[in-house]
């Protein structure tokens, strides 16, 4: 916490500074820049993705009539990953976006596929998008997952009485499948909807606006084994199926082997939007949402299912996004984000609370453009506390990133452009802490909470380089995206107690696509 305050007065501190500087000018809009620039500049990228989390804000930020449909390949492999990680990953992205405007109606849409193959995950089934809830199924044996998902995300903006009074409503959904080929065979569905319905007011110089906020979603878990000696048989630990309820806190569940999560979710927010004057344009968002995850086995009883745990989590963040054009083609983006996620269970077991979770986070990332340089700074710091009531297990550990960029375009050519970056990124752990019963926890969780630990902990350093050529065509853009990832850690703590594997001391990640901007 004594990191987060330092920073919030360092922040403060150079917003002043920047505030007194020499005579501004009108900033454009961003309809006015260039399609290329609007998808790839990095100053551009910070402004859309902030609309993109707050569809109140896709009339400002996102550029009218200009559409972008590409495909890219993911590759990545090494074994620095924590525990339920995955040596390797495939992955093709297929994705479209645009927005484009009808009387006084904005559209956003944006629609994405994505086929991945992990190699080599273990100790947990899993959707990946819900990794901090207590209750998965896993084994000691590596798989191999196939997942397949679909996302559709839609921003609908309509302003009423002379545009004093906008009306937005912004929905997300997710589809997803996840499978493994070999035993235990994990077979996981997930379903996500989320709706949220703003209310605003537009002045000259301030709009803002009230946002309600509605989801539901599903994830329905089975596991099976196609050789049936594995049904019954216990004596090889690597095929036997561990249930987690809990921080570490397993048991073998080798027969009815399902479940499903179902999941709502409810909250508010708030949007404002500052315009003192024609250089700078302030923009500020919270939200809290308080989230319902109900874990059930089917069975044949009256009411077809037996209640494992119900999962409540409150979620509150906020998201701060400065931008001031100056003179002498120089501009100037500040962003911070923060979320404080809270989680508790009621677990049926014991009719009472057992696990509880905390993670507190906040980034602070500014870029500094002059001419076709743009240079970015960031540092994050991060809190996360997991506690296991009846085992005892316990986990609190602080993590700091720090990284920076610099970002050049060239011009190749009358008709094409090339966008190059490089970055850095540092992390390290100041203060962390692990209990693990010995008594109360077995071989399985404590491979789980071990491997993480180390993870979490270990310091790394993380260099990022990435290319984009650029070619216009008239009313039509091409582009080729290139990107490299090398990651190394540091030494790993000493612990004693006999791993079956430890974190790698690498990982790479590369990625190539195309895309079409119309």
């Amino acid at each position: 916490m004594k990191s987060i305050k330092y920073i919030a007065s360092t922040t403060v501190f150079f917003l002043s500074s920047i505030a007194v500087q020499g005579q501004i000018k009108s900033s454009a809009t961003v309809d006015s820049l260039t399609a290329t620039s609007y998808w790839y500049q990095p100053s551009s990228i910070m402004s859309h993705d902030m609309a993109v989390r707050n569809r109140v804000w896709i009339s400002e930020e996102m550029k009218n009539k200009s559409s972008i449909l590409g495909i890219q390949q993911t590759i990545a492999k090494g074994s620095f990953q924590p525990a339920q990680g995955a040596n390797g990953l495939k992955q093709t992205h297929i994705y479209t976006e645009g927005k484009t405007q009808w009387q006084k109606t904005n559209f956003w849409g944006r629609f994405s596929y994505d086929r991945s193959s992990e190699d080599s995950t273990a100790m947990r089934h899993q959707s990946r998008w819900n990794e901090d809830a207590p209750v998965y199924f896993g084994s000691l044996k590596k798989n191999k997952y196939n997942r397949e998902t679909y996302k559709l995300d839609a921003g609908i903006q309509h302003a009423f009485l002379n545009n004093r009074l906008p009306i937005s409503l912004g929905i997300d959904y997710r589809l997803g499948s996840h499978y493994s080929n070999n035993d235990p065979r994990g077979d996981v569905k997930d379903m996500n909807l989320q709706f949220e319905l703003s209310v605003g007011h537009n002045l000259s110089k301030i709009s803002y606006h009230l946002s309600g906020i509605w989801g539901y979603g599903s994830e329905r878990v089975n596991v099976g084994y196609k050789n049936e000696k594995y049904t019954k048989n216990t004596e090889d630990p690597l095929y036997v199926n561990w249930i987690m309820n809990g921080f570490g806190n397993a048991r073998e569940r080798i027969s009815e082997i399902n479940y499903n999560d179902i999941i709502s979710r409810a909250g508010i927010g708030g949007h404002l939007l500052l315009k003192p004057n024609g250089a700078d344009k302030i923009y500020l968002n919270g939200r809290y949402i308080n989230e319902k995850q109900s874990f059930r086995r089917n069975d044949n009883s009256k009411q077809t299912y037996l209640l494992l745990n119900d999962y409540t989590k409150d979620i509150s963040s906020i998201d701060f996004l400065w931008s001031r054009q100056m003179q002498n083609q120089k501009s100037l983006k500040l962003a911070l984000t923060g979320q404080i996620e809270e989680g508790k269970d009621f677990n049926y077991t014991y009719l009472s609370n057992n696990y509880t979770y905390q993670q507190n986070q906040m980034q602070i990332k500014g870029l500094f453009g002059f001419r076709q340089f743009q240079t970015e700074g960031s540092i994050a710091v991060r809190n996360l506390r997991k506690k296991d009531g009846v085992t005892g297990n316990a986990m609190d550990v602080d993590q700091i990133k720090a990284g920076i960029g610099l970002n050049r375009r060239v011009r190749v050519s009358e008709r094409s452009d090339l966008l190059g970056s490089v970055h850095y990124l540092r992390q390290w752990s100041p203060a962390n802490d692990l209990i693990v019963s010995d008594l109360n926890t077995g071989n399985f969780a404590k491979q789980i909470l071990y491997q993480d630990y180390l993870y979490e902990t270990v310091s790394s350093s993380t260099w990022t380089t990435s290319w984009v050529w650029m070619t216009h065509q008239g009313k039509t853009d091409w582009s080729v995206q290139f990107q490299l990832d090398y990651q190394h850690r540091g030494d790993l703590m000493s612990l004693n107690y006999d791993l079956l594997g430890l974190p790698g001391k690498e990982r790479f990640l590369g990625k190539l696509g195309v895309s079409y901007i119309f």
